[in-house]
């Protein structure tokens, strides 16, 4: 398989354009291969695809179709290192993160496969009435540039066992392994089940309107799923919106220094800060907040941020110039309204001058309304507050529009599930960085989403349920 060419893939078969656009290596600033961006009429073709493919596709066994996607999840793996690769240049991200996206997306397609659709059966002396769950039809998955492979295949997954036919569009920015992905998987399943439609900013919102896709699944963020669901609202689609989150750390007093600081780094830092579920905000008690706030800070000094291919690195580059433009910002207003960095300082760029490198940083109390304690910088700068009441800063957490996730950090696991049943979020993880499970619903609360995805919940989300009434 040639890893330096890229299709689309309608019905069974690789389809060009004349038209083509690229993403670039956000460590070097070059531009990467040229792919084929998707016309309406590509879209049309693979819509009627799917639906006819789904006739058919929506009554092949159960079992038979949690082995299909079993194969895929092996074909996909057996490309491991040249996908790594690919995945490294397109995101900027460290070859130990693409280990992790690469082998995570794999466990969690063998896992989707592990799951049965339930049935349930109500009975009393008048009738029967059974409860199943139905496929929904063609299912468009939308996906972001953060997490190409990972959050394309854990819609693929799911919804191919369920028995929908999928249309993917993955990021402009980070078009290539889920181009490939497909690519490798597709001749796997009859044709129409599973394609893939690369394209400028015109295809996802032709998506979203086209009255013969069932249901939309998008990761992105909240502004674009609020669209989302206004258009998706005149056909009555399904949705699933995994959307942004400001998500919190609370440190408790009686943590271990200096082992819980490297952890919370981590939890707020991996992946240079772009992922949904970083720790965004990070309250750490009084008590323990100077000697805290300096262990944080000797861990993020020591952290090295590179070109992913000059390895080791802890921290890539920001993913696009777009978003390194954002993270800026949040720098500007914390120099102008003069904050305190505990670490890092604006940009972080190589000799060359071309990657989209930010040094990692701390800012130590800002103040609640700051912009980077209030809104999602996507970017690795966090800032720091203290706390001494518990009802206290389990207000502050909860007063966002956002509720994705939260950490808490505790000796005391009873106190620590005490807080954490009191935060409106969807996912809390006690003395641990955000670790997304396969086999644990992951949803939003308040605008953070509609929906959620994971877990037997997330399959079912690709399901209509259909009651069956036999009276006596």
């Amino acid at each position: 398989m040639d890893f330096s060419r890229f299709s689309n893939i309608v019905n069974g078969l690789p389809r060009d354009s004349k038209a083509t656009y690229h993403g670039t290596n956000p460590a070097t600033g070059e531009a990467l291969y040229d792919v084929p961006c998707a016309s309406e009429q590509d879209l049309d073709d693979a819509v009627a695809s799917a639906h006819k493919a789904f006739a058919s596709w929506s009554k092949t066994d159960f079992e038979q179709r949690c082995r299909l996607v079993k194969d895929f999840a092996q074909a996909f793996l057996s490309y491991e290192a040249p996908m790594k690769d690919l995945l490294m240049k397109e995101t900027g991200k460290p070859r130990y993160m693409a280990d992790i996206e690469i082998r995570g997306s794999y466990a969690s397609m063998i896992g989707t496969t592990t799951w049965t659709l339930p049935v349930e059966t109500i009975e009393d002396d008048t009738k029967s009435a059974t409860v199943r769950y139905v496929p929904l039809g063609v299912v468009g998955a939308i996906c972001p540039w953060n997490f190409p492979l990972s959050l394309s295949l854990s819609k693929i997954a799911p919804a191919l066992v369920a028995g929908c036919c999928v249309i993917v569009k993955p990021s402009p920015f980070t078009p290539y392994t889920t181009l490939k992905a497909v690519e490798i998987g597709h001749s796997l399943f009859p044709p129409g089940v599973l394609q893939v439609l690369g394209g400028d900013d015109k295809l996802g919102p032709r998506m979203v309107s086209h009255p013969d896709i069932q249901k939309i699944s998008f990761t992105g963020s909240i502004p674009t799923g609020k669209k989302i669901m206004e258009v998706a609202a005149r056909t009555l689609k399904r949705v699933t919106l995994e959307l942004g989150g400001n998500d919190a750390a609370i440190v408790c007093p009686d943590v271990d220094i200096e082992k819980t600081a490297p952890a919370v780094v981590q939890a707020a830092f991996a992946n240079s800060g772009q992922i949904c579920v970083n720790s965004k905000r990070i309250y750490v008690h009084e008590s323990i907040y100077k000697p805290f706030l300096s262990a944080m800070a000797s861990v993020v000094k020591k952290m090295k941020v590179g070109d992913p291919f000059d390895e080791p690195i802890d921290l890539g580059p920001i993913q696009n110039s777009m978003q390194f433009d954002k993270v800026q910002e949040y720098f500007a207003d914390c120099e102008e309204k003069g904050y305190e960095f505990v670490t890092g300082r604006r940009e972080c760029r190589p000799a060359k001058g071309k990657g989209f490198f930010v040094q990692p940083t701390i800012i130590a109390n800002p103040p609640n309304n700051s912009r980077v304690m209030a809104e999602e910088p996507f970017g690795p700068i966090v800032p720091v507050q203290p706390w001494s009441d518990e009802a206290d800063v389990i207000e502050r957490t909860n007063d966002t529009n956002t509720g994705l996730g939260a950490s808490v950090w505790a000796k005391d696991v009873e106190r620590a599930e005490r807080i954490a049943r009191q935060l409106d979020v969807g996912s809390i993880y006690i003395n641990s960085p955000s670790r997304p499970d396969w086999r644990v619903y992951f949803s939003g609360h308040k605008e953070s989403g509609i929906g959620g995805e994971r877990g037997l919940q997330g399959l079912l989300a690709y399901c209509n349920a259909q009651a069956v009434h036999i009276y006596k």
